[in-house]
């Protein structure tokens, strides 16, 4: 499936912007999962191995995908119903190339991304198609070049018990270097998977310093 972006006008831009300490790493108290990458964890799961790639070792996965196609990385070894995820990303370098985080809520990709040329945004999949809850839109806080390395970090609340009074939170929190980028909603779910997800047209692109707390 091909996964391109409209550069266009940004009216309707979903993102708000926010407020806070700084965001380089996770803040949550309790580590639930850190992956250095100087091995492959077999709970990471590849969903199109025949048109993608994620090679993991010597501390980073080096991703890439086929022209016309996207691909996600899954972590299939537990559920984060609420979390902090950080993740250093080198993004792809081209046209139509970007590299982010993919959060998966009751069979729906989410995924916020950064693109080589120093935009960012939220995008959604389903099975009717694709969304932009975010558009695309240049963020000055990205660093850009040959081999620049971002640090993107997501941030959202676990569902409410079921007896609970007060309703869950739906808010997803984008930061990028330390700077607050987006919010979006999401429906909470007990049963969210994260990983990673590429469009790279052939070139390639990497993720390292993987860390989720709460």
């Amino acid at each position: 499936m091909s996964f391109r972006f409209v550069m266009g006008a940004l009216v309707g831009m979903a993102f708000v912007a926010l407020t806070g300490s700084p965001a380089f790493a996770c803040k949550g108290a309790e580590n639930l999962l850190r992956d250095d990458f100087t091995e492959a964890d077999p709970a990471w799961v590849v969903a199109w191995p025949d048109s993608s790639s994620f090679d993991i070792g010597g501390g980073k996965i080096v991703a890439k995908s086929n022209p016309g196609t996207w691909a996600p990385i899954s972590y299939q070894g537990q559920f984060f119903p609420g979390a902090d995820a950080c993740v250093d990303i080198v993004a792809p370098t081209g046209e139509n190339v970007w590299a982010g985080l993919d959060l998966n809520s009751d069979s729906v990709d989410y995924i916020p991304y950064i693109t080589g040329d120093g935009k960012a945004g939220v995008s959604r999949l389903d099975r009717t198609g694709w969304l932009n809850p975010v558009p695309a839109r240049p963020f000055a806080a990205i660093k850009t070049g040959p081999g620049a390395v971002n640090t993107l970090r997501v941030v959202w609340s676990a569902p409410q018990p079921d007896n609970s009074q007060q309703p869950s939170n739906p808010t997803v929190q984008v930061f990028i270097n330390d700077q607050p980028f987006a919010k979006f909603k999401v429906k909470p779910s007990n049963n969210r998977i994260l990983g990673f997800a590429i469009q790279t047209e052939g070139s390639t692109a990497e993720f390292s310093n993987f860390i989720v707390t709460q």
